[in-house]
């Protein structure tokens, strides 16, 4: 891989090895923090799978768990609440970032071609995700309506509307509605390929039921919706999502299964995910596989994403994770990876900042694929 810098990039980068070193940054609201501490997604989460408004545990946990960059705004912070009545309360996500990508220079040589692929370096400030959530406690503990509504960037548009119902046998609940599906691990970064390709990602909803226990040491989710991403469907297959896992001292093991059958074409995922802690390190990772026929032909897809990560002073997260996509078994180097570098950190338990570099590598007609980026950002949320 070719690039071109110029004396600007030449400037960016060095803007950007300085704010990685010295910008105090964010954690994302990252699962490995669930990971590490051995939670399951709804130890802090209203939706049981994970996401979106974060409970009193969830909310409690940063003011008191975390060590904030920033002591002063700490002290004031315990003053907030989200609270807009005894049952009904509010929460809230906004992150705003600048990314830089830099310039692209590919060349394409073979006995019959002979191709270059182009683009010049840019950056621009972009609102990532703006979410507005509403829980309204019915029956305490028994019965709860939710909202998830996604106000930027772009139009308002739904993203989870559920009834919830717990207090069910084995620790169970219930869900119907608009719903955010159960698979792998629902990591913040929908670009990744585990999000990206396999559609089980935060822009993706479809309509319809899931059930869940969560017994003891373990977690089972299992949902049965139209397969259509949101819309009606016109026939009696339903699609079926899971998500299982095992928690044990210092070690996640868990497993995903996907089916669904429609008009178009048959598509099936499966596959392992795992963490593990040592000490402040803590590793987690995601394979799967995808099946998909047609009826006029096949593609079979492998993905495979991992992260370290290295918790420091209870606000401070140094970041090393890689992404790889197989997209036609049958053919021959046509993978994409990429490795990020990044740095986390809490401001306030209301606010982070984050700073990461993405490596890409692709065929050189993909220019997104080998356009590496820098992306700063804040995050707002309560």
């Amino acid at each position: 891989m070719f690039y071109a810098f110029n004396a600007s990039l030449i400037r960016s980068a060095c803007l950007a090895l300085i704010l990685l070193a010295f910008t105090p940054l964010l954690v994302n609201a990252e699962p490995y923090i669930a990971f590490r501490e051995g939670y399951k997604c709804s130890a802090c989460h209203v939706n049981n799978t994970g996401g979106g408004k974060r409970n009193d545990f969830g909310a409690l946990f940063t003011q008191s768990e975390m060590a904030p960059l920033m002591e002063k705004a700490s002290e004031n912070a315990m003053d907030f609440s989200a609270q807009i009545g005894e049952s009904i309360s509010l929460g809230a996500d906004f992150m705003i970032v600048e990314e830089a990508l830099f310039s692209v220079d590919e060349n394409l040589k073979s006995a019959d071609r002979d191709e270059r692929y182009e683009q010049d370096s840019q950056n621009t400030f972009d609102i990532r995700s703006g979410s507005l959530y509403i829980e309204a406690n019915l029956i305490p503990e028994v019965l709860t309506f939710y909202l998830d509504e996604t106000v930027a960037p772009g139009g308002a548009k739904n993203r989870e509307a559920f009834i919830l119902l717990e207090s069910l046998p084995y620790e169970g609940y219930f869900k119907a509605g608009r719903l955010l599906l159960p698979y792998g691990i629902r990591v913040w970064d929908d670009e990744t390929f585990i999000r990206q390709v396999t559609g089980f990602n935060y822009d993706n909803q479809d309509l319809g039921v899931e059930f869940g226990f969560e017994p003891g040491n373990t977690a089972l989710a299992v949902a049965f919706t139209n397969g259509t991403q949101g819309r009606l469907d016109d026939n009696t297959g339903k699609q079926v999502s899971t998500v299982g896992s095992v928690y044990l001292p210092n070690v996640v093991l868990g497993g995903s299964f996907s089916y669904n059958k429609s008009a178009n074409a048959d598509r099936l995922l499966y596959g392992p995910y795992a963490s593990v802690r040592l000490g402040p390190l803590t590793a987690m990772g995601e394979a799967d596989w995808i099946q998909e026929d047609s009826g006029v032909s096949e593609q079979n897809q492998f993905i495979f994403f991992t992260s370290l990560n290295y918790w420091t002073r209870q606000s401070l997260n140094f970041r090393l994770a890689f992404d790889f996509l197989d997209p036609f078994d049958d053919v021959e180097e046509d993978e994409k990876s990429r490795i990020t570098l990044g740095v986390d950190a809490f401001l306030t338990p209301y606010l982070q900042a984050s700073a990461h570099y993405k490596i890409k590598d692709s065929i050189p007609q993909d220019i997104v694929g080998n356009t590496d980026a820098l992306t700063l950002g804040l995050h707002a949320f309560f």
